[in-house]
């Protein structure tokens, strides 16, 4: 039986998207960093060290979009527990307060991660951290972090199919998934930039993460068509202005096509540091329009 269909979800789509994007990109760079701790050579750990100093720093811009969609931003901690005859208690059946939650585990996780590294690398100098940071379970809160932050990236997806709007009800359960490996991609992206910054975009560890995030467009593009077909007629907007701009042209060609033929091209042949360059930016652009394009498609 298909959802019952209720009324519009009281969503500014600019908060919700840009929460969306950053805690994904925050996620899946994280859960890269994670997968190159656990089973790389140990030897380099260049990537590992630029998805902490990523995956923090973004999750200290997640609960501005959060506060100010609440409308009532003194009731921020209502996300985490309910006020009922004068005591608070967890409300474990409510999709938000759970995801704020989990939210808060990869955002401890995280910090420690960006600690343990600041430390190591002899940025800061924290006595105590800098006493206990080597006998820290360092790959342990990297499991649970990467645990929690992949299951944000796909509640973030599920939490649009259980609004049972026609788009998003469609969809289900599809969304959560492609969500995922979209956050894996701008996850991928934003390590890669952070590497040409800081002039270590080379080495065994880089030529994984570039066939890694092959792996995960061609999967995001496969995902997308799935998607599609599976809406059918409630994908509508989608062919639609400005969908027509913003999910065919930014998400579709240039935020994946675009840069997986660059990738696909670049084993063969070596491109100057600008296109590699605008591609990574065009990653990140088309993730945040494919965001933008499903909440605004879902809402009309």
């Amino acid at each position: 039986m298909s959802p019952e269909i209720i009324q519009a979800p009281e969503w500014a789509w600019y908060y919700i998207a840009i929460y969306f994007f950053v805690a994904g990109t925050s996620a899946g760079a994280y859960f890269i960093g994670t997968m190159e701790e656990l089973f790389g050579s140990g030897r380099e750990r260049e990537v590992s060290r630029a998805a902490c100093y990523i995956a923090f720093p973004l999750l200290t811009l997640v609960p501005i979009p959060l506060i100010a969609d609440l409308g009532r931003p003194e009731r921020f901690w209502h996300l985490f527990v309910y006020n009922q005859a004068g005591y608070p208690y967890l409300n474990l059946q409510s999709p938000m307060s759970v995801g704020s939650w989990v939210l808060l585990v990869f955002s401890v996780c995280a910090l420690l991660s960006f600690l343990d590294n600041l430390v190591a690398d002899k940025i800061i100098s924290f006595p105590l951290f800098s006493r206990y940071y080597n006998r820290i379970p360092r790959k342990l809160y990297a499991v649970i972090g990467s645990l929690a932050g992949f299951f944000i990236a796909g509640y973030t997806g599920v939490l649009l199919n259980v609004t049972a709007r026609p788009f998003w009800a469609a969809t289900s359960p599809l969304m959560g998934a492609l969500f995922i490996v979209s956050g894996a991609s701008t996850g991928a992206a934003a390590i890669s930039l952070f590497l040409i910054w800081r002039k270590r975009n080379s080495g065994g560890e880089v030529e994984r993460l570039e066939a890694f995030d092959r792996v995960v467009m061609v999967a995001e593009l496969v995902l997308l068509a799935a998607l599609l077909v599976m809406a059918g007629r409630t994908a509508a907007p989608l062919v639609s202005l400005p969908f027509i701009v913003m999910f065919w042209m930014g998400t579709v060609v240039f935020g994946i096509v675009v840069p997986l033929w660059f990738k696909i091209r670049s084993r063969a042949e070596r491109f100057g540091a600008n296109p590699v360059l605008a591609h990574y930016l065009f990653i990140l652009l088309g993730g945040l329009l494919l965001r933008i394009s499903l909440l605004q498609a879902g809402q009309l």
